[in-house]
């Protein structure tokens, strides 16, 4: 028997040495490959455009042959967003770490722009301090974090808070493959309220939170997760003639 083929995808402004640990440790049967994403900072990324974050999931899907994806942070919006598109790419499951989702429009106010603009910087540190494995002196830690959020600049940051505010419309009900769900309980970028309503959003959804974890489960917490991914991916079925993430693109999308 083959075996499982499951791309990881990092999130904004990060690389794939966030899952070195996780490969270390890929699961018996399950081949596990890495895909730097050029997300764009130029302002160009929105639905339709050629930036478009979730056609970008697309063709790394369909140029690795990906039968399960495993998304962080802003990948796992923008895998989000691909699964519920017209254009979804064949997959069996998909794994969503440190998700951003709120159902309702009206959970989001000034406050929560107040807070995701001023503690961007923050949330950078901290997967600093994750990929370098706590070898960074702290004021080292901030300046790094300091220069990249200006590599990634207003544009970029809006392409991130924008995948935040479209979620209240997303289709989730159309998702109807297996889905698993991965937060850290101490997340302060992506709280773990969003992943419980995410999962509760879901048609076919399972929720997994790990204690003493912040943004980075996959690097913070490596044994647990791939145990866990490892549990999921053993218990998806059979592959079938007509493995899709989404139902077909004639049925009508929903706002809320």
């Amino acid at each position: 028997m083959s075996a499982l083929r499951v791309t990881l995808l990092h999130g904004l402004a990060g690389s794939s040495r966030l899952w070195e640990p996780c490969r270390a440790e890929a699961p018996e049967g399950v081949r596990m490959t890495t895909a730097d994403v050029a997300w764009p900072y130029d302002g160009t990324a929105g639905p339709g455009l050629p930036g478009d974050p979730a056609r970008l999931v697309g063709q790394v899907v369909r140029s690795t042959g990906a039968q399960v994806v495993v998304a962080h942070s802003f990948a796992a919006n923008a895998l989000l967003e691909h699964l519920v598109s017209p254009h979804v790419a064949p997959l069996r499951a998909a794994v969503l770490v440190a998700p951003f989702y709120r159902p309702r429009r009206q959970d989001f106010d000034w406050d929560t722009i107040s807070y995701y603009l001023n503690r961007f910087h923050l949330i950078l540190e901290e997967g600093l301090q994750v990929s370098s494995a706590g070898r960074l002196a702290p004021a080292a830690r901030h300046a790094m974090a300091l220069r990249v959020r200006e590599v990634i600049g207003p544009y970029g940051w809006m392409d991130f808070f924008g995948a935040y505010l479209r979620t209240p419309a997303l289709p989730l009900h159309r998702v109807r493959l297996p889905v698993l769900i991965v937060a850290g309980r101490d997340d302060r970028a992506a709280p773990p309220s969003d992943a419980r309503q995410l999962a509760r959003a879901l048609p076919a959804a399972r929720l997994e939170v790990f204690p003493s974890c912040g943004h980075f489960p996959m690097a913070e917490q490596t044994g647990p997760f791939t145990r866990v991914l490892g549990d999921f991916l053993a218990a998806l079925p059979a592959p079938s003639d007509r493995c899709a993430g989404a139902l077909p693109a004639d049925i009508p999308l929903e706002t809320t």
